[in-house]
């Protein structure tokens, strides 16, 4: 008794520690705009932004690797209370799964952000922004075994132990996010834009572990508080010549006293001015984690991005320094009124 209890015991703080732990993350984090940070909904030029971003770690360590797929839309639909100003709304979708029970993370999410433009040229732009929506943690109960249902080595009957239904097979609640991002051009060749947000501002409780069984446990066990997620992150834009363009950028995010660190650099090249073709390559550092290889193009309104980590942590003697892949893409629809010229009559004089 006193080992099967044990035993409830490690799977509960596996699924409470796990999932408050597991939140999504990005080597390509300026190509997912809407999980960098709810401020940059609707902040570009043009008439709808879709996109999308796949992620796959640790496919060389364990057998069902991380899989954090995500898509979103968003647009900027209507002027602000100044004409200079406006208000963008956006959709945003994610999963995160991982491990032989799928323990997984996914929501959907609706944003908006208001634009404010500083100055007559309108080069500082402020934004204020904010995500509200649904988000669900879940397992597969079917996966999850315990030592009193094995019978012998192979066989497990579910129906034999006592811990059966005690898992339950997911969890929802709602959730509230928040940024603010600075944009200005410091001069003609060079831009910079900084940003700031939280995620799980509500800290909602949520339990993947629940009654049933013949231990005599509660309605609910394991109750755990999703904390807050901290995000702060930058990037420069520098024109070196008509051709050359250089990119640094950093990523900051710290929950529940885990910090990720991020230092990037890329470089863009004017490969062909008549098709607006921009080659881009570059190298990035997670601290004490990994290496990034990252490569990409911008054509004319579709950017594209791949990205490899090179695992460098203690993990890379298990992992042969394989760590994840990602793949993104960013398309900006423009759609334009054409302009109604009126046509003028001219009456020859005589």
């Amino acid at each position: 008794m006193l080992n099967k209890k044990l035993l409830f015991l490690l799977v509960a703080l596996f699924i409470g520690g796990a999932a408050r732990a597991q939140d999504i993350h990005f080597t390509m984090f300026n190509m997912s705009p809407m999980t960098l940070n709810p401020a940059n909904v609707g902040k570009f030029e043009g008439t709808v932004r879709i996109g999308g971003i796949y992620r796959s770690q640790w496919s060389s360590v364990i057998n069902n690797p991380y899989s954090t797929p995500s898509a979103w839309v968003d647009a900027p639909i209507i002027r602000g209370f100044r004409k200079q100003d406006w208000i963008g709304v956006g959709f945003l979708l994610y999963q995160d799964k991982a491990g032989s029970a799928a323990l997984s993370h996914g929501a959907a999410k609706l944003g908006a952000t208001y634009h404010l433009a500083l100055g007559k040229s309108g080069t500082t732009v402020i934004s204020i922004g904010g995500h509200y929506g649904g988000e669900q943690r879940k397992i597969d109960i079917n996966q999850v075994k315990f030592a009193d249902g094995f019978i012998g080595p192979d066989n497990y009957n579910s129906g034999q132990s006592m811990d059966n239904g005690r898992v339950l097979g997911n969890a929802d609640y709602s959730d509230i996010d928040a940024g603010i991002t600075i944009s200005t051009r410091l001069n003609k060749t060079t831009d910079v834009s900084v940003g700031f947000a939280m995620y799980h501002l509500t800290k909602p409780n949520y339990s993947l572990i629940g009654g049933g069984g013949g231990g005599g446990m509660g309605a609910q066990q394991g109750q755990a508080e999703l904390p807050t997620r901290s995000v702060a992150h930058g990037q420069f834009n520098v024109a070196l010549t008509d051709k050359w363009t250089v990119s640094p950028s950093f990523l900051f995010q710290t929950m529940a006293g885990n910090d990720e660190i991020i230092v990037q650099g890329m470089a863009g090249y004017l490969f062909n001015q008549e098709k607006d073709i921009t080659l881009r390559a570059g190298l990035g550092y997670r601290m004490s984690d990994a290496v990034s290889a990252i490569i990409g193009a911008r054509i004319k309104n579709l950017t594209v991005g791949l990205a490899y980590d090179i695992n460098t942590s203690d993990l890379s003697t298990v992992s042969n320094n394989r760590g994840g892949f990602e793949i993104a893409a960013n398309y900006i629809i423009k759609i334009y009124k054409p302009a109604v010229v009126k046509p003028k009559v001219f009456c020859p004089r005589f």
